[in-house]
């Protein structure tokens, strides 16, 4: 009789053993050794450790093998779990109410901060990553999917740990506890009180505690009794997960997995995530790079350098222009009819190729941070204040200076939407883009930039009207919805962004000026980029900005360079 015509009812198993099973219990044995040591048993371990004779152990490995379920490395003969277990494990997990919340939530993390975003469990005495969402960036956490980690030194078995009775914690920290580099802790009382802490803050942080250059932070979510289910996390490189931004996304992540929690049925839609590379656009480096325009009529992308005062143009044809000479820093730049207008304390200079044409002085304690022309050609200026706050208005007739609207904090960036009916403008220090409406004299607060993400410091527009934000601290550039949330992310190789701009033949190819000046040796080790012009190749398009008509009648100086 097969297997398919038997009688399969309570009693007929009762009463003999079902063909095969004493087999099945044999393969079963074989995936749990090769599960809690994957790679480090080969066919003479598992023999030894199961009692199977050697000629029925090689026909069930064949098996399994052949099926995906366990694979043999060529090289050292030793067995893992095969992916095709994997797929059979998510396809269960996939499954939960729980995970649809989860994936939701570590999507728009790893969104948010560019790092791999994970979802684990307690198992068996370890933690087991049932979830994975890669970043954008080529240099990532990359931890296996159904890998098992240690729970004394990850911060998703920490998180869960400080959440666990005292005897549970007692339980799974027996002594010893392996060290994975220096930074592991191995006293099991100096763990104990690691864990109040973490209980107290909310988050746990793994410190390069089980791999040199990698800190992770995890959060545990809760049932209702508050009891550990799971834990999410993030992980990236320690030179992009410093201690200060590791610290901002714990808070980030106690929200997510208070959501997660609290089982809510709103879904929350992903930002979609750009892999395309950011290539150097300029062998020329800035010290501080700011203020790019695309010069329609040269084809050209123009920038400067506001520490090491200079003008660069990148295109067909490119030059560089010192401006040394001017005896100061540049604090911002904008397009004119004679070439560029610079913006320097008590002064605003007009630039032509041949050099320093004409100028106008300002009052005292002039500085504007920001600068952008309208639909009109006038110029609206972002003018620092004494007090730390800004005012932005448009620049008038003689050179005077007309506020409008009040802001606290210093603005770097300015750009219109299509219409030239708003105006927008990044705040980075209070992490606010503020929308300010010409006509109502109105302003709103369009996005409040997640400490996670960075700070934004540069702005741009596309013809789709969406705006593009630079993240400082963030090592990405990010566009908007029309609500002003997270829509897409694009990874750049550096920590400091200052400025984006569309250009290129087709107004497709983003630009972004960056800086260098106060890293440190590791820093540019890390992101050897940065100060260089960078473009990335979009699917949008922007449009090319306005040039100003200046309302006032500069002082005529002789050229030069």
């Amino acid at each position: 009789m097969s297997i398919g015509d038997q009688n399969w009812s309570g009693d007929e198993v009762g009463r003999k053993s079902v063909a095969g099973t004493a087999l099945i219990g044999k393969a079963c044995d074989i995936l749990e050794i090769v599960g809690a040591a994957p790679g480090r048993v080969d066919q003479a371990e598992l023999s030894r450790q199961t009692g199977i004779p050697r000629a029925t152990l090689y026909r069930i490995l064949a098996a399994l093998t052949a099926r995906g379920i366990i694979r043999s490395d060529p090289v050292t003969q030793r067995y893992s779990l095969g992916f095709r277990l994997l797929e059979h494990a998510q396809n269960v997990w996939g499954s939960s109410n729980l995970v649809s919340i989860a994936s939701s939530e570590l999507r728009l993390l790893r969104d948010m901060t560019g790092e791999t975003a994970y979802l684990a469990v307690l198992h068996h005495g370890e933690v087991l990553a049932l979830g994975r969402f890669e970043g954008a960036h080529s240099k990532r956490s990359s931890a296996q999917l159904g890998a098992l980690k240690p729970v004394h030194c990850t911060s998703q078995g920490k998180a869960i740990l400080a959440h666990l009775r005292d005897d549970q914690v007692d339980g799974l920290l027996r002594e010893p506890l392996e060290r994975y580099t220096e930074h592991t802790t191995t006293d099991p009382a100096a763990l104990k009180a690691q864990l109040q802490i973490v209980r107290a803050r909310g988050y746990a942080i793994d410190d390069e505690e089980i791999l040199y250059g990698t800190r992770c932070v995890g959060v545990a979510i809760l049932d209702e009794n508050g009891h550990p289910v799971a834990a999410i996390s993030v992980a990236g490189p320690s030179f992009r997960m410093h201690h200060e931004r590791a610290e901002q996304l714990g808070h980030e992540l106690v929200a997510a997995a208070r959501r997660i929690s609290s089982q809510l049925g709103a879904s929350i839609r992903p930002a979609a995530t750009s892999r395309e590379g950011a290539r150097v656009a300029s062998q020329r480096f800035a010290f501080v790079g700011a203020s790019p325009f695309w010069d329609q009529a040269r084809q050209q992308l123009v920038w400067i350098d506001r520490l090491a005062p200079a003008i660069h143009r990148v295109g067909e044809t490119s030059s560089d222009m010192s401006l040394e000479h001017l005896g100061g820093e540049i604090d911002c730049a904008f397009p004119c009819g004679a070439g560029l207008a610079v913006t320097m304390r008590g002064r605003i200079i007009i630039l032509a190729e041949e050099g320093v044409i004409a100028e106008t002085h300002m009052p005292d304690g002039f500085r504007a941070s920001a600068a952008r022309v309208d639909r009109e050609r006038k110029v609206w200026l972002a003018v620092y204040r004494q007090d730390g706050g800004s005012d932005v208005g448009m620049l008038g007739e003689g050179g005077s200076f007309e506020p409008i609207w009040e802001l606290s904090g210093e603005v770097t960036s300015m750009v219109f939407d299509t219409q030239g009916e708003t105006l927008f403008a990044a705040q980075p220090q209070q992490g606010v883009i503020h929308a300010l409406e010409l006509a109502s004299r109105r302003k709103r607060v369009l996005n409040h930039f997640p400490k996670a993400a960075g700070q934004p410091v540069g702005l741009a527009i596309d013809r789709e009207d969406r705006l593009w934000v630079a993240a400082s601290d963030g090592w990405s550039v990010v566009r908007l919805n029309e609500d002003g949330d997270f829509e897409q992310i694009l990874s750049i190789p550096v920590s400091s962004p200052t400025g984006i701009a569309f250009g290129g033949p087709d107004m497709s190819t983003l630009y972004v000026t960056t800086a260098r000046a106060g890293m440190s040796r590791e820093q540019l080790q890390n992101a050897p980029q940065s100060g260089h012009l960078l473009a990335i190749d979009t699917l949008r398009q922007g449009l090319p900005g306005p040039i100003a008509d200046l309302p006032f009648a500069a002082v005529v100086v002789s050229p030069r360079r």
